[in-house]
């Protein structure tokens, strides 16, 4: 096994070298409308920080017309989709250097055949020339959450699971996190396996803010016959019953932060054109897909967050972010198509931190 001693997983908020996102390709016709959500996040974000977008190589010229900014550089690179977040190393710091953690990327378990990004971890090291080690565990860097002081916050849905981790347990899984990251008090909540892709990610769920502060998804109220909406509120008491009564690896009880979701009644729905070929790639789009305003992405000096429409919703969640991140410029983004894709724009964003 690597050893780790001595390194330790940088959190969001420090300072980023640059910010890697991915070039969707595999939409059908509503590759453009994708694309153009993924190039307005990545030219938000070069207000801040240089974007390297992983992009391939029969689609350079296309995706250097729709990226507006020159903070933001096209990488030649095999890639299948937009999900950089689960693809890129885990990356770990000892104040000095950097080292990558290949988490074995396999399709959320096996239900999309990813070639090119299974890839990616492992050639992002190499294009940065970074030393990296591959991990014993499958998992996706939206199924891990750090507060940068040896705390890690993750759904059992999505990583204590037959499709990425056969035959191991919950407690053997956390061993292996402990021995190869360094850290010492992982959080757990059940989450919900099989309602969607990654069966539950914690990064659209709750987000460590700060040191001892989690910020939650507060799903919309439903009735008890909405039997889909109350999965997800299910995750929500479950998860709060939890981080209510959680210390952090330095003995702190958690500070929680609600951050309410948009009413389904209000948020935009896309056209009925767009809805058909949603359909025709397997996605329905008339539900508005993932709106939790937590899958937000810290940037230096700024913070990149969603939008869906409900207003007084969207303006909400903003004033609750700003009032975490003081020091950022929070900007909210239309991310519509990414959204009824079952992703965000944490999903789509993996920062490289300084060493």
């Amino acid at each position: 096994m690597f050893c780790t001693h001595g390194l330790y997983i940088p959190p969001e908020w420090d300072l980023h070298q640059s910010t890697f996102m991915s070039w969707p390709t595999g939409w059908g016709s509503l590759n453009n409308k994708v694309q153009s959500d993924i190039a307005r996040v990545a030219n938000t974000i070069s207000q801040f920080e240089p974007v390297q977008m992983l992009t391939p190589p029969s689609h350079i010229n296309q995706a250097k017309a729709m990226l507006g900014s020159e903070q933001v550089v096209v990488v030649p690179m095999a890639v299948d989709d937009l999900w950089a977040r689960d693809t890129l190393p885990l990356f770990l710091s000892d104040g000095k250097k950097l080292v990558g953690v290949n988490y074995n990327f396999n399709g959320w378990g096996g239900k999309q055949y990813h070639k090119n990004d299974g890839r990616v971890a492992s050639n992002v090291l190499d294009y940065l020339n970074i030393t990296g080690f591959r991990s014993e565990l499958i998992a996706e860097g939206g199924s891990i959450e750090t507060d940068g002081e040896g705390t890690l916050l993750m759904t059992e849905s999505s990583i204590v699971n037959k499709n990425r981790n056969p035959s191991m347990s919950r407690n053997q899984i956390e061993q292996v996190f402990k021995d190869e990251l360094d850290i010492s008090k992982i959080i757990w909540v059940t989450g919900v396996k099989d309602h969607d892709i990654t069966d539950s990610h914690i990064d659209s769920l709750a987000r460590f803010v700060a040191p001892g502060i989690v910020m939650v998804s507060h799903p919309f109220p439903a009735s008890k016959d909405d039997k889909e909406s109350q999965v997800w509120i299910g995750q929500y008491e479950q998860a709060m019953s939890i981080l209510r009564q959680a210390t952090d690896a330095k003995g702190r009880r958690l500070k929680i932060i609600e951050l309410p979701e948009p009413n389904p009644d209000k948020i935009r729905q896309l056209p009925p054109g767009d809805i058909k070929r949603c359909k025709k790639i397997g996605l329905d789009c008339k539900n508005g897909g993932l709106t939790s305003y937590v899958n937000f992405y810290i940037a230096n000096g700024g913070i990149a967050m969603p939008e869906f429409g409900d207003q007084e919703a969207d303006q909400h969640a903003r004033d609750i972010v700003q009032k975490a991140f003081p020091d950022r410029k929070v900007v909210a983004i239309n991310i519509d198509y990414v959204a009824v894709g079952g992703g965000g724009i944490h999903c789509a964003t993996h920062e490289v931190p300084q060493a």
